[in-house]
């Protein structure tokens, strides 16, 4: 009895030694970050305008903006930012990059100085 309990022990022992654990990381390229995002001009005065780029990483990236004043024309990874006088201060723009493992944002500041001053 004794060898059989013993033998039955090493049957056990060695099915799990063998047993291989497969750890899923996931498709790496389906990742996304977002590299840089920059301003042509990060000091702009009422009217004139500053073209933005937002340099990301990933697969199928979907690109998207939002800005709290001012307003933008384009799509993509550019878009060109402008406000009025209005807007006179420190103007937040984020993008936001996304595909089917998430999304990411980041914001960049563009001061607006009066059209008028000299």
């Amino acid at each position: 009895m004794k060898h059989i309990l013993l033998f039955v022990l090493l049957i056990i022992i060695f099915l799990a030694a063998c047993h291989k654990n497969n750890i899923d990381e996931g498709d790496t390229s389906e990742l996304i970050s977002i590299d840089s995002l920059r301003a042509t001009f990060y000091t702009v005065k009422a009217w004139d305008t500053t073209t933005i780029t937002c340099y990301a990483k990933g697969d199928s990236i979907i690109y998207s903006w939002e800005c709290d004043h001012g307003n933008f024309n384009g799509d993509g990874h550019q878009i060109r930012y402008a406000a009025g006088e209005c807007c006179i201060g420190i103007n937040t723009i984020t993008s936001t990059v996304s595909n089917s493992t998430g999304k990411v944002s980041e914001e960049i500041k563009i001061e607006v100085t009066s059209y008028y001053d000299d």
